[in-house]
């Protein structure tokens, strides 16, 4: 399927504990989509203990699937040929309304909500709901809404729909849609189909050697999810990220220079020191056809004073070495 680059988000979404307020737009009674009915409950009061939105849950459904069916029809009729899997958390679809203007719906499971400036909007189905406008910082023009769901309160992480909808409401169209889409997690979603050996249903988090890492990062060194498929590690000497996807692989020249990484593995390996000192190693993990493949990325980052001395790309390869032993076998 045709992948497209995820669109932009101008503004981040943003999970704060603030007076419930509309969306700025037209009125919800003079839409051409029903008016959706929320929980009027402080989102930031909802505890968010869920087990059908864990993100061990969430990592193997298909974004695509949930946006087919009827869930959003209350928005409008969709667009012939515009539902395309952006990545493997991610899906987008065009619709038109009953009033023939066009909207574009983009769903993102496990999206990083980052903590400013955005508002309360209820509670759907026991999650916290929170929406943001999508202002352009070069014209100042509102082009847009985000609504999400909040599934992770720890790592700030939810289940969003943006909307852009030209001459709607789009914060309207966002809780219309989001609304199906967490009754479709409860009901049973469906589900990405992947090879046994995937690494898609892995918790990144869980991959590498938590002592080695600290060993490498420094002393306290702290985890947490930045994705479905993504972990970030906070240490005193340097900043570690893991990333699973599903891209293009990688080669050389393109991705730096080619390295065994032991086990029959070939990985590729680029030092970069034009801010700090950083090392990316990524590798295939399975083929997956046309060039593409589930790609592992590891990346090591040194922002510090005394980087320019650091073996960025043997600490990178230490904690590698510990990620590959919990990978599924070919």
């Amino acid at each position: 399927m045709l992948r497209v680059a995820r669109p932009r988000r101008f503004v981040p979404v943003v999970l704060l504990a603030l007076a419930v307020s509309a969306c700025g737009g037209p009125d919800l009674g003079k839409q051409n989509f029903p008016r959706t009915t929320v929980t009027q409950t402080s989102a930031a009061a909802v505890p968010v203990d869920d087990p059908e939105v864990a993100l061990d849950v969430q990592r193997t459904v298909d974004p695509c699937g949930l946006l087919r069916g009827d869930t959003v029809s209350g928005v409008g009729t969709p667009v012939e040929d515009s539902l395309y899997d952006d990545e493997l958390d991610s899906c987008s679809v065009g619709v038109t309304d009953a009033g023939g203007k066009q909207a574009r719906l983009s769903l993102t499971l496990g999206d990083n909500l980052a903590l400013s400036m955005a508002r309360e909007a209820g509670v759907v189905e026991g999650l916290p709901v929170v929406e943001n406008d999508l202002d352009n910082p070069d014209t100042a023009e509102n082009e847009g809404c985000v609504v999400s769901a909040v599934t992770h309160r720890t790592s700030s992480l939810g289940i969003s729909v943006q909307v852009t909808y030209e001459g709607g409401d789009a914060c309207g169209a966002g809780m219309t849609v989001i609304r199906e889409v967490v009754a479709k997690m409860h009901a049973g979603p469906p589900r990405l189909s992947r090879p046994a050996n995937s690494a898609v249903p892995l918790d990144p988090c869980a991959l590498a050697d938590d002592a080695v890492v600290a060993e490498v990062l420094g002393r306290g060194t702290e985890k947490g999810a930045s994705g479905l498929h993504d972990c970030h590690w906070s240490g005193g000497n340097a900043d570690g990220y893991l990333r699973i996807s599903e891209t293009v692989e990688p080669s050389e020249g393109d991705n730096g220079t080619r390295v065994d990484l032991g086990g029959g593995v070939t990985g590729y390996q680029e030092k970069r020191t034009n801010a700090g000192n950083s090392c990316v190693i990524a590798w295939t993990h399975l083929k997956t056809g046309d060039g593409e493949g589930e790609i592992v990325k590891f990346t090591y980052d040194n922002f510090h004073d005394d980087a320019a001395g650091d073996d960025s790309c043997g600490k990178a390869r230490r904690i590698v070495g510990t990620i590959l032993p919990k990978l599924p076998k070919s």
